[in-house]
């Protein structure tokens, strides 16, 4: 089942709370489920919906003129590897390049961090990001106080106002 993908709302503020608070692993940190929240209150983002039910979402900022941040990510944990997440990343491109956006960032948990994760741990998350276009671009190791971020970006297409060819 393909979901629907729409635009985030303040209603859907609640479903994505839950969906945070199905992944322990990835926001176990009281700190980061309050952003998480405070992001799909105050910030644009997409949700995929399935049977009326929402199931995954992402959030993002513009940076700049040319590009734009996913500043949080999730699909419900009975959802993952369904592709839902594709179907966001694949929607929230053809926003952006529609804004003349030419660039997608992200920041994760980098591949340098030390430390044992679990099987579903940050190397899936990185291992996501790569399959839809993203490329690892540098550590940001004073960015977080727990863990080291990686910057990872995708070209959406060439930048706002470059001449063709």
């Amino acid at each position: 089942m393909t979901p629907e993908i729409r635009p985030l709302t303040h209603a859907d503020a609640e479903a994505c709370d839950a969906i945070v608070l199905g992944l322990p692993y990835h926001f176990g940190m009281a700190e980061g489920r309050d952003l998480a929240a405070q992001a799909v209150r105050t910030q644009r983002g997409l949700t995929a919906v399935e049977d009326g039910v929402v199931v995954g979402f992402c959030t993002f900022v513009p940076r700049f003129d040319a590009a734009a941040e996913i500043t949080w990510m999730a699909v419900a944990a009975e959802h993952r590897r369904r592709g839902i997440g594709h179907a966001l990343i694949d929607a929230l491109k053809q926003l952006l390049v529609d804004e003349d956006r030419g660039l997608l960032v992200v920041l994760t948990v980098s591949p340098t961090d030390p430390g044992d994760e679990p099987d579903d741990g940050y190397q899936s998350t990185r291992r996501f990001y790569e399959q839809v276009g993203f490329v690892l671009i540098r550590d940001l190791p004073r960015e977080w106080e727990e863990s080291t971020a990686v910057l990872m970006a995708m070209p959406l297409g060439p930048p706002a106002g470059a001449p063709p060819g």
